[in-house]
């Protein structure tokens, strides 16, 4: 008898814990969504598909290997 009153106040103290930090993980704010890079960044940063040189995405053909785009 003396063994499942033990038992109840663990579960209890359990039950307590897990209620606890629940309602204290929802109080906090949430933060601002940041991009991880900007568009200028997107835009000027783009491999050629053969040689792996940095070209624009206006660019005709890549200037390091002179392969045409598209």
């Amino acid at each position: 008898m003396f063994e499942i009153a033990i038992a109840s106040v663990f579960i209890a103290v359990a039950f307590v814990a897990i209620g606890t930090s629940s309602r204290t993980s929802t109080a906090t704010p949430v933060m601002e969504v940041q991009p991880f890079f900007s568009r200028e960044e997107a835009v000027a940063d783009l491999p050629c598909p053969w040689c792996l040189a940095q070209t624009r995405e206006d660019d005709s053909g890549c200037s390091a290997c002179g392969q045409p785009f598209g």
